[in-house]
């Protein structure tokens, strides 16, 4: 089948782009360049280490949080949603089919608070990827923590570090050795400040 990669590619980035910028959007504008961007860099920076289809890898990234950005009543089964959801934007575009079968399983599995084994290294990559994302975009998780959830200072910093633990046990080695100083450096901030309120 014939299709134009770049093309299909340009088209999900500018929806999920839209979607970020929207009033709806309950995370704000800042999803697009503090999450989205980062786990599809991170994506493609851990996909050529290992060898993945960069594709499927790709375009899994851009469309993962997709239906929770859209609909935040969506949220709790955002996974299951946003794999339906790039299903029918991809085939819409003419994607391969058995392609848009591995971006579904990528995204179907992506959260660690869903048991669902990874069974690609796309999979794996995109799971990583997300829990990068929290880690090395520190300063919009503050905002997340603070300004969106409206977390007083105690709750939110306990929240936040409880999220930050989940996110690095999620990651690959891979993925690890990249984020772990600002990991550190996010503990060290947390920790100080637990010590404060106990």
């Amino acid at each position: 089948m014939n299709y134009n990669y770049n093309e299909i590619k340009n088209k999900v980035e500018n929806i999920v782009k839209e979607a970020c910028y929207s009033e709806k959007n309950k995370f704000t504008h800042t999803a697009w360049p503090f999450h989205i961007v980062p786990v599809v860099e991170h994506s493609m920076n851990l996909g050529k280490k290992l060898g993945a289809d960069l594709e499927v890898l790709e375009l899994a990234a851009y469309l993962h949080d997709y239906s929770g950005i859209l609909d935040f009543s969506l949220y709790s089964d955002h996974h299951l949603h946003s794999a339906k959801l790039a299903e029918d934007i991809l085939s819409k575009f003419g994607y391969p089919k058995n392609k848009i079968e591995e971006i579904k399983h990528c995204i179907v599995s992506h959260r660690g608070s869903v048991e669902i084994k990874r069974e690609t290294i796309e999979a794996k990559i995109l799971a990583s990827a997300d829990a990068m994302s929290h880690i090395t975009e520190l300063a919009d998780m503050f905002y997340l923590t603070f300004g969106v959830h409206k977390y007083r200072t105690g709750e939110g910093v306990e929240w936040l570090k409880n999220k930050l633990d989940k996110s690095w046990n999620k990651i690959m080695p891979e993925g690890k050795d990249i984020v772990k100083d600002y990991y550190d450096n996010a503990l060290e901030v947390l920790n100080k400040a637990l010590k404060r309120i106990n």
